[in-house]
């Protein structure tokens, strides 16, 4: 026969034991619905990537221009974004010169980075600021088949 005494050790060893598995239950359910909430946020920045989630991270993206037209291919729409800039390839990830000077459009990503990286080690121009951007354009809802 157990005593008194070793009957309430035991009780209050099983609600210890009770309360922290609630606990961590309550940690688990708060780091799930986080982890959810990052991914419905970064959903639209992930759609943008098409690669690796890890380097769209940095990349703008840019809706709205200068105009209301639509228009038919993704140089168009970057020349209507940058006016003065010399604009150059065709896709939807742009890679800014100093100054939005130089715009040259790459179909994917990784390729867009890797000319950033290459202008933020070498220079994009004499007297080079070192502000080279990376970024994703998108046309709009309404005009989702005008620049594909």
């Amino acid at each position: 026969m157990t005593s008194h005494v070793e009957n309430e050790i035991q009780a209050r060893i099983a609600r210890v034991r009770a309360e922290a598995e609630r606990k961590r239950q309550e940690r688990a359910e708060l780091a799930a619905a986080r982890t959810g909430g990052l991914a419905r946020r970064n959903a639209r920045r992930l759609r943008y990537q098409g690669q690796t989630p890890k380097e769209g991270f940095g990349v703008k993206v840019y809706r709205r221009h200068n105009c209301e037209a639509i228009h038919g291919s993704w140089a168009e729409f970057a020349s209507c974004v940058w006016p003065a800039a010399e604009v150059t390839g065709n896709g939807p990830f742009a890679a800014l010169g100093c100054g939005a000077r130089t715009v040259t459009l790459y179909p994917v990503l990784a390729v867009a980075l890797a000319r950033k990286r290459a202008h933020d080690r070498d220079g994009c121009a004499p007297n080079c600021a070192r502000r080279h951007q990376v970024i994703a354009l998108d046309p709009g809802p309404q005009r989702t088949g005008a620049a594909a």
